[in-house]
Order: C-alpha cells, then structure tokens, then sequence
C-alpha cells in the first residue's frame, strides 16, 4: 500500500516539477510588403530571420513570400538601393503580413533619426496632454507628455508618414499625418496645433 502511495506521489511530483518540452511545428505564410518612404512597393526584396536573443541567423530568401515557424524573430529586410530595416516579429498566426519603409541609402554620412515637434495652443483646456506619432506603415513611433509650455518633442523616429494624435486621457482631440524625409532641414517638422475649446475630435 505504501508503495503504491509513493509511486502516486512521485506521479504528481513530475506533474508538478517536471519539465514540459514543446517541439514547434505549426507553420504560417509570411508577406513582407517593403515600401520606400513614400509608400510605393519595393521588388527584390530580401528577407533574413535571426533569433531574437543569440543573433544566430536561421532563415534567408530572396522573396516577399515565406512559410516559417511560429515564434519570435529578428527580421531584416533589404532591397537594392535601400537601407536595411530590423523588425521584431512575433509569428503565431497562420498568414501574417508585415509592412515595412526603407530609406535610400547614403554613401556619406549616416541619416539622422526623424522628430516631429512644435507646440499645442491649448485654447484654455486643462489638464494633462499627449502626442503620439503613430506610424502609417509598421510598428514604431513614439509619445510626449505636452509641456506646461505647450511644446513637445518626439525624437528617434524612422523617417516615414505618421499619424500624429493630440490625446487627454483616452479622448483624441487632434490628429494630421506628417511626412519625414532624410535631408530635411532641422526644425523642418514643427508644427503649432491650436485645439478647439470644446471637447472631441478635430
């Protein structure tokens, strides 16, 4: 009886304690759309999946089009002309599509990141703001708590089109699409947002 007792137990031990080992077999079909920065699709198009914490390359084709496993990647993507661009890219679907801009290359010094500033004109509202940029195409962007002031900064941006959304709380008071190019002067995206007194959307 006692034996019995313990074979149970050291069952529920395993259950408990032991390691699960998960072999991934699903596949998904993967689309990469690349676009140039004022959206037009890119061809020869070149996709690379690395592990996203070793670097270790796993996968590499010369097409928009792939079937790979479900998991977490590092993608870079690069066409001819073009610089490359990273994505972290969580697959767990079985058809994925993932936008992403290249910029031309440069043959001299390195593009500098994009910011999109300028000052909301609060027209007597109160309270706390922010600006986020959103991009149009891809993941990314960014966000700024308004200044007392009215002025904002985002920095760090990948040069593309953005939707940019004045927000108190969850409520959109503001939003346009702004464009960023390399080579643009500085100060070339500032922008002054005067907000309605009343409440909603612009």
């Amino acid at each position: 009886m006692l034996q019995h007792w313990l074979f149970a137990l050291g069952n529920a031990a395993l259950l408990l304690f032991g390691e699960c080992t998960f072999v991934e077999t699903r596949l998904s079909d993967v689309e990469i759309i690349a676009t140039d920065l004022l959206g037009n699709r890119l061809s020869n198009v070149q996709v690379e999946f690395y592990a996203p914490d070793s670097g270790a390359p796993l996968q590499k084709v010369n097409s928009a089009n792939v079937r790979v496993l479900y998991g977490e990647y590092r993608v870079r993507v690069s066409s001819g002309g073009y610089r490359s661009a990273w994505r972290e890219v969580n697959i767990d679907q079985q058809a994925l599509l993932v936008r992403v801009d290249l910029e031309v290359s440069s043959l001299g010094c390195p593009t500098q990141p994009a910011d999109i500033g300028g000052r909301v004109v609060r027209n007597g509202r109160a309270g706390e703001l922010w600006v986020k940029a959103v991009p149009l195409r891809g993941v990314g962007g960014g966000e700024w708590r308004v200044a007392d002031t009215g002025h904002f900064l985002i920095s760090g941006l990948t040069h593309s089109a953005y939707l940019l959304i004045v927000m108190q709380g969850e409520t959109v008071l503001h939003q346009q699409v702004v464009k960023t190019f390399p080579g643009q002067t500085p100060g070339a995206n500032r922008l002054i947002i005067a907000l309605d007194e009343g409440t909603g959307h612009q």
